[in-house]
């Protein structure tokens, strides 16, 4: 019964010892995360953006053959913005027409062409050095806005960002980031800049001379405040300098509605 008793200790004790080097080992992959980006992400004076608060989303076509190898493909990308966070839930900006995208019709033509293999789509965000997976999708097509969700431990690295109160003037300077063409690494930043052009009448759009093109959707637009005042959503064919984004009493009212 002595001898039961030592075993039973002792098998505690090494529990405890792998459970304890465990926690320790999570913990300095944390840290070195976490030192890591913070000193990848200082902002320069030159800049109000936030660069932690980028998001490259995208959408990735996962196939799993018979032997159960999975190989992802992406789809679409875009850019977007984090701007608000609960506890470990992010709140985020992008583009309407990605989250609207029609993959599950490019889902159901793969599955048809290739019938040996199992395939899933998955909604993707990069964040703070990590792919996490989008968890809600509130989508308006009309302003071409979407407010997307995802979990993260590092949710409180980011800087809580607001819609502006009023729209800026023309001429003003603005600053955005973006991954145009799907150009994205944990470790990169594409910082641009531009000037406000004014609101088209009659349209869900105001303009920027930002460059923008394929992939730049979703870019949030932020003021020298580092205040919200656009998402872009379209640049103009043949020149690419110019964007447009959607209207900010339309981000304040999603923002308002979704974002809590």
């Amino acid at each position: 019964m002595e001898i039961l008793k030592r075993i039973v200790l002792l098998s505690l004790i090494i529990t405890f010892i792998f459970t304890i080097g465990g926690r320790l080992e999570d913990n300095v992959s944390y840290f070195s995360h976490i030192q890591k980006f913070d000193k990848l992400y200082q902002v320069s004076s030159d800049t109000p953006y936030p660069l932690q608060n980028f998001l490259y989303v995208d959408t990735v076509l996962v196939g799993t053959d018979e032997s159960g190898e999975e190989a992802g493909t992406p789809m679409s990308s875009a850019s977007g913005i984090a701007v608000h966070h609960v506890k470990e839930k992010a709140y985020a900006f992008t583009a309407g027409h990605w989250c609207d995208s029609d993959a599950d019709e490019s889902l159901a033509m793969v599955k048809m062409l290739n019938p040996t293999m199992k395939f899933r789509i998955e909604n993707r965000v990069a964040y703070y050095g990590n792919f996490y997976p989008i968890e809600e999708m509130y989508v308006d097509i009309e302003s071409d806005l979407c407010v997307i969700t995802f979990s993260s431990p590092y949710a409180y690295k980011l800087k809580k960002i607001k819609p502006a109160k009023k729209y800026p003037d023309v001429g003003e300077k603005l600053y955005t980031a973006s991954s145009p063409l799907g150009l994205y690494q944990h470790e990169m930043r594409l910082l641009f800049e531009g000037f406000f052009a004014g609101c088209y009448d009659g349209q869900p759009y105001c303009f920027y001379t930002i460059p923008g093109i394929q992939g730049s959707s979703g870019s949030g637009v932020l003021n020298s405040k580092g205040q919200l005042v656009s998402i872009l959503d379209v640049s103009v064919i043949d020149f690419y300098q110019v964007t447009g984004g959607a209207r900010l009493e339309n981000i304040i009212e999603m923002y308002h509605t979704y974002i809590r």
